[in-house]
């Protein structure tokens, strides 16, 4: 019975502390993010863009950039085959479970990356082009400091947990346009929707690629960090990079990365945009991207752009004095119609029997010249008379 009871708190035990390191994970999260021009750089928006966190699986674009700057100086060759040691077919997944002493070339761990977020071919990569993971690891960071990622010190190729690991939302845009600009060659691989490997699909991880506008480039998570993701969108031949860090979940990261970005544009663009999806913009935003909000007798609101309640964009090309008019569209309500004034209608009642009595006595003249008419025509007349 004792024996029991002492394993029994020792469960109990282990339980208290797994529960303790799990909120001390949630809690160490940070919520950053930020938005820059990716031509220019320039901030559009910036949230706790300084605040030290842990870049999970965004660590992989610096193993991409490293590799697409070795395939550029030729030290590396696209369809290169890359043997994988034991040391890189024992690491967590996601992985692709490499085999130690198979190969795999460096165009497939290259998409390995981009869509499963595979660590062991992350490890191949590494191990290819500085012999360890750990030397590779300060390549990395030497690499960062030159770009200007003055928070960031990475301790692996993959982005697994370890503590030393850090980085910024701000450093992780900088790497983010620094692949868009230092490598427009491979930058359009971060799109890839799907990756096939001995015939198994591995489908990329970035559900936002879903959206025409979107362009990558990767999704990371770890628990000490949340989830993170970097984007690239273009909208209006103008491109911004941003980046979510600490969000509580995809569903939650990816919601947030939509609004971000619908937010930016509406602020380069100086008017709201409309997008046909559950958080569309507001009444207010929906107007003001209309036209004015007051009435006018000289309206400029000639094309209303708008959402039905089925979810169809809708344009419909017609002069709107007032927001009332508009909202009328809108809501599909049909459109306001002047009343005429009662000294317009009292004509038109007249006129009807005029027109009526001008008919009979046209017909009655004919008859009355037509040498056609004959008794047989005449007799119902008389009838009449009689009666």
């Amino acid at each position: 019975m004792r024996h029991i009871k002492q394993k029994g708190l020792k469960v109990v035990s282990l339980c208290l502390i797994f529960c303790f390191l799990l909120a001390h994970d949630v809690l160490a999260r940070k919520d950053a993010s930020i938005v820059i021009c990716a031509e220019t750089g320039k901030i559009h928006h910036e949230h706790q863009a300084d605040v030290v966190t842990h870049p999970a699986s965004l660590t992989k674009m610096m193993t991409l950039y490293m590799t697409f700057k070795a395939l550029r100086e030729k030290k590396l060759s696209p369809h290169q085959i890359l043997p994988v040691s034991h040391h890189a077919s024992k690491q967590a997944p996601c992985k692709l479970w490499l085999k130690p002493g198979s190969t795999i070339t460096v165009r497939e761990a290259i998409l390995a990356l981009i869509t499963k977020s595979a660590n062991d071919a992350a490890v191949v990569l590494a191990e290819a082009l500085a012999g360890t993971e750990a030397k590779f690891s300060q390549i990395m960071t030497r690499q960062a400091q030159k770009l200007g990622m003055t928070k960031t010190v990475f301790k692996n190729a993959s982005g697994l947990p370890n503590m030393q690991q850090v980085t910024t939302a701000r450093d992780m845009a900088t790497l983010s346009r620094s692949l868009y600009k230092h490598f427009p060659d491979y930058f359009h691989l971060f799109k890839t929707p799907k990756f096939v490997h001995k015939g198994v699909v591995h489908n990329n991880h970035n559900k936002l690629l879903r959206y025409a506008d979107f362009e990558g480039i990767k999704t990371g998570f770890i628990n000490a960090s949340g989830f993170n993701l970097a984007a690239s969108v273009v909208r209006n031949n103008k491109r911004i990079i941003a980046v979510v860090m600490g969000g509580e979940s995809a569903q939650l990261r990816d919601k947030k990365m939509l609004k971000l970005v619908d937010a930016t544009f509406i602020k380069i663009k100086g008017k709201p945009s409309l997008r046909n999806e559950n958080n569309s913009d507001s009444i207010e935003n929906l107007i003001q991207t209309l036209g004015p909000t007051t009435p006018s007798q000289k309206s400029h609101i000639t094309h209303a752009t708008f959402l039905t309640k089925k979810g169809a964009v809708k344009t419909s090309k017609t002069k709107y004095n007032s927001v009332d008019e508009i909202l009328n569209v809108i809501e599909d309500k049909p459109k306001l119609v002047k009343a005429k004034s009662s000294s317009a209608k009292k004509p038109q009642k007249a006129t009807k029997p005029k027109v009526k009595v001008a008919s009979t006595q046209k017909l009655k003249a004919k008859n009355k010249k037509s040498p056609m008419t004959n008794a047989k025509k005449q007799k119902p007349k008389k009838r009449l008379k009689q009666a």
